[in-house]
């Protein structure tokens, strides 16, 4: 379950008891309540200048998140900045959060998003029942429960997760509720009960003309702007760090460049398979840079087997399969995190620099690769997918790359990390708006095989370099060992998967299903006992059924089912 908000609008309906829709949450719950309306909010306790719900004669107002901007902080300067430029400064705002203008005059409440919906927003809109709003769609589903609000299971989303292990758009497993886009404003008038979504910020693939060494130096700044931030948010409530550190690129060069910029007492940590080149080469990092550093093994997988329902899917409402996410969830529940507030990380620093620049990419051919899942065996399945040739027209114009930032990563990489909300807050320098936009602009043969990522640092930060990646299994200090070892390192391992052989991999998914027996002992008697759930129409349990049986890569497609079904069993039953 996603810490965070909820609000209900709801005709002749007093929401009972709404903290215990957070159970098992030790966070901190606020509410304010009339006869029109409840607000409230479940949120951790860390950060607590930042993330607030408060009120006077003219407004509620309530932000979630880490806030980032310098001028517009507390509740009172919300307020003035509201005043004086109404729903205009909302794309002044920089950091990860979501949040909410109450304006009691107006009888209007302004609901919104960051540049990338980090902390999501579900959202719901009936003529007759009124309007309620959440970060967590779970909330949702109870209160429909509780208070007999008819509700239909989204059969679309259900084939999307499990097909592609990940939603797309704002789809969600119930039909009446979407997820509200990125930098996005929801307004719903009180009065009249009409509601309406403006999109304030979007990206856009228009290319820039400045050089390579121009481009090399604004990436340096952007760069060095957005570390600074972060640990200086960091350094407000604590002089102790926290970082995930990998043997790949995007927490080595975070981590090492705070280090750079004097930010000392940085503890660092790594989770997977021990005998990984990601374990080893951050052992070697630590050691190198003297870190503290923490390893958490994870060793024959078994973390896949254990409390699945409440561990991953309650977490983050099942929008994600489980398996993409799981193993940060449990390496971070294993751990002592009470000296930190924030955990730093690399997040999506591969696509901004490269990884996924795609020219004249063709999403209809495609469409069976576009999700995490990676295969779809049963494309035929795709077609019951409504509204799926829209996204892919949509993205045949965008192109793969926006594809990339605002599907794949919104609602792939940013919802697994929902699985921790409740654990603590992550950030990372390459969630930066700036940053972003200015990497989408730069030509695409700037990014081939990350080039520009890497001479950037040979010029600005070449410590960085001084220690092997676990894409080459070399030290990434010559372009021809960058582009040429990535091929044979990606070739080699590809072709030891494909072969069912023995691989190398932080979290081997394939090397554990082949030699514990229990993980998929362990799926096969989920599904067994959720597929007959009395909300799957026959047509729709013998595709998942379908789904299930056929095989993709490291049994995903298993990984996926259960997810959905599991996500089923707690959006549409009494758990």
């Amino acid at each position: 379950m996603a810490a965070g908000f909820f609000g209900f609008f709801l005709e002749g309906i007093n929401i009972q008891q709404p903290e215990a829709f957070f159970p098992n949450f030790k966070g901190v719950f606020e509410a304010v309540q009339t006869d029109q309306y409840q607000l409230g909010r479940k949120v951790l306790p860390q950060l607590s200048h930042d993330r607030f719900l408060q009120e006077n004669d003219e407004f509620i107002i309530g932000f979630e998140g880490i806030n980032l901007t310098p001028n517009i902080q507390t509740f009172n300067e919300f307020v003035e900045n509201y005043k004086e430029k109404g729903l205009n400064f909302i794309p002044e705002l920089k950091g990860t959060f979501s949040g909410f203008i109450l304006d009691k005059k107006k009888q209007k409440i302004h609901i919104y998003t960051d540049h990338l919906a980090t902390k999501s927003i579900f959202y719901y809109h009936h003529p007759k029942h009124g309007f309620a709003f959440s970060s967590s769609l779970q909330v949702l589903s109870k209160a429909f429960r509780q208070n007999n609000i008819p509700y239909t299971l989204n059969q679309s989303a259900v084939y999307m997760m499990a097909l592609y292990g990940i939603m797309l758009e704002d789809y969600t497993y119930i039909k009446e509720v979407k997820r509200l886009a990125y930098g996005s404003i929801l307004t719903y008038d009180l009065t009249d009960k009409k509601m309406s979504v403006n999109q304030y910020f979007r990206f856009n693939n228009k290319k820039n003309d400045l050089s390579y060494q121009e481009s090399i130096d604004r990436i340096e700044n952007l760069m060095t702007k957005s570390i600074e931030a972060n640990w200086a948010k960091n350094r407000q409530y604590s002089q102790q760090y926290f970082s995930f550190l990998s043997g790949g690129m995007d927490a080595r060069v975070n981590a090492l460049l705070a280090k750079e910029m004097g930010f000392e007492n940085i503890t660092t940590f790594t989770f997977g398979q021990s005998d990984s080149k990601d374990v080893e080469y951050a052992r070697k990092i630590a050691q190198g840079e003297g870190f503290k550093h923490i390893e958490h093994f994870i060793d024959g997988g078994n973390y896949l087997t254990e409390n699945i329902f409440e561990n991953y899917v309650i977490p983050n409402d099942g929008m994600i399969f489980y398996n993409g996410s799981a193993h940060m969830s449990h390496s971070l529940r294993s751990i002592d995190l009470s000296n930190f507030v924030l955990a730093h990380s690399g997040q999506i620093g591969d696509a901004l620099f490269g990884s996924f620049a795609r020219r004249h990419y063709n999403f209809f051919a495609n469409k069976d690769k576009i999700g995490y899942t990676g295969f779809v065996k049963h494309i035929e399945l795709l077609n019951k997918i409504e509204g799926l040739d829209d996204i892919l027209a949509k993205y045949q114009k965008r192109g793969y790359e926006l594809y990339v930032y605002e599907q794949r990563i919104m609602n792939g990489a940013i919802m697994g990390d929902k699985s921790i909300d409740m654990i603590m807050d992550t950030i990372s320098p390459f969630y930066d708006r700036d940053l972003i936009q200015f990497c989408i602009s730069m030509p695409n043969s700037y990014k081939k095989y990350q080039r520009i990522y890497f001479d950037w640092l040979k010029k600005y930060h070449p410590q960085v370099l001084k220690y092997p990646w676990d894409k080459i299994n070399m030290n990434p200090d010559a372009y021809w060992k960058i582009k040429y070892g990535k091929l044979f390192k990606k070739y080699f391992n590809g072709a030891k998967k494909y072969f069912n052989l023995k691989y190398e991999s932080m979290n081997p998914f394939g090397r554990w299903l082949k030699e514990n027996p229990h993980i998929l002992e362990t799926l096969n008697s989920i599904f067994e006992s959720e597929i007959n759930n009395p909300n799957l129409n026959t047509e729709l349990k013998e595709d998942l059924k379908k789904i299930y049986k056929d095989d993709v890569f490291e049994s995903r497609n298993k990984f996926a089912v259960v997810s959905v079904l599991l996500a089923i069993k707690l959006h549409f039953s009494n758990n």
